[in-house]
Protein backbone atom coordinates (compact mmCIF):
# COMPACT_ATOMS: atom_id res chain seq x y z
CA UNK A 1 0.00 0.00 0.00
CA UNK A 2 1.85 2.94 -0.76
CA UNK A 3 1.04 5.69 1.92
CA UNK A 4 1.98 9.51 1.19
CA UNK A 5 3.45 10.83 4.94
CA UNK A 6 6.88 12.43 3.99
CA UNK A 7 9.23 9.58 5.66
CA UNK A 8 12.57 9.02 4.26
CA UNK A 9 14.66 5.71 4.90
CA UNK A 10 16.32 5.62 8.44
CA UNK A 11 18.74 3.65 6.46
CA UNK A 12 19.28 5.43 3.25
CA UNK A 13 17.39 8.09 2.66
CA UNK A 14 14.82 7.38 0.00
CA UNK A 15 11.06 8.43 -0.06
CA UNK A 16 10.66 5.79 -2.31
CA UNK A 17 8.95 3.39 0.26
CA UNK A 18 6.21 0.60 0.58
CA UNK A 19 3.73 1.27 3.45
CA UNK A 20 1.86 -1.16 5.86
CA UNK A 21 -0.51 -0.70 8.38
CA UNK A 22 -0.14 -2.54 11.59
CA UNK A 23 -2.21 -1.15 14.39
CA UNK A 24 -6.14 -0.30 14.47
CA UNK A 25 -6.86 3.41 13.28
CA UNK A 26 -7.29 5.54 16.54
CA UNK A 27 -9.78 7.92 17.17
CA UNK A 28 -7.59 10.82 16.33
CA UNK A 29 -7.18 9.34 12.89
CA UNK A 30 -3.82 8.22 13.54
CA UNK A 31 -2.64 4.60 12.94
CA UNK A 32 1.02 2.88 13.18
CA UNK A 33 3.15 1.85 10.46
CA UNK A 34 6.13 0.10 8.99
CA UNK A 35 7.89 0.74 5.81
CA UNK A 36 10.12 -1.14 3.71
CA UNK A 37 12.33 0.77 1.78
CA UNK A 38 12.51 -0.16 -2.28
CA UNK A 39 15.66 1.01 -2.40
CA UNK A 40 17.70 -0.44 -0.02
CA UNK A 41 15.54 -3.34 0.94
CA UNK A 42 15.53 -1.92 5.04
CA UNK A 43 12.07 -2.66 6.92
CA UNK A 44 11.32 -0.63 9.74
CA UNK A 45 8.75 0.88 12.26
CA UNK A 46 7.70 4.59 10.95
CA UNK A 47 7.74 6.12 14.71
CA UNK A 48 10.56 3.57 16.96
CA UNK A 49 12.92 3.65 14.44
CA UNK A 50 13.31 0.26 15.04
CA UNK A 51 15.25 -2.03 11.77
CA UNK A 52 12.84 -5.52 11.69
CA UNK A 53 15.16 -8.58 10.16
CA UNK A 54 12.11 -10.62 9.95
CA UNK A 55 8.48 -9.08 10.32
CA UNK A 56 5.37 -10.95 11.35
CA UNK A 57 2.46 -8.12 11.17
CA UNK A 58 4.09 -7.38 7.58
CA UNK A 59 5.10 -11.13 6.55
CA UNK A 60 8.47 -9.29 5.67
CA UNK A 61 11.51 -11.55 5.87
CA UNK A 62 15.04 -10.24 4.48
CA UNK A 63 15.97 -11.99 1.22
Amino acid sequence: MKIECGCHCIKCGSINLESNRVGQIEKDGYFDMHHTCNECNTHFDHLEGEIFDNCKKCQYKTS
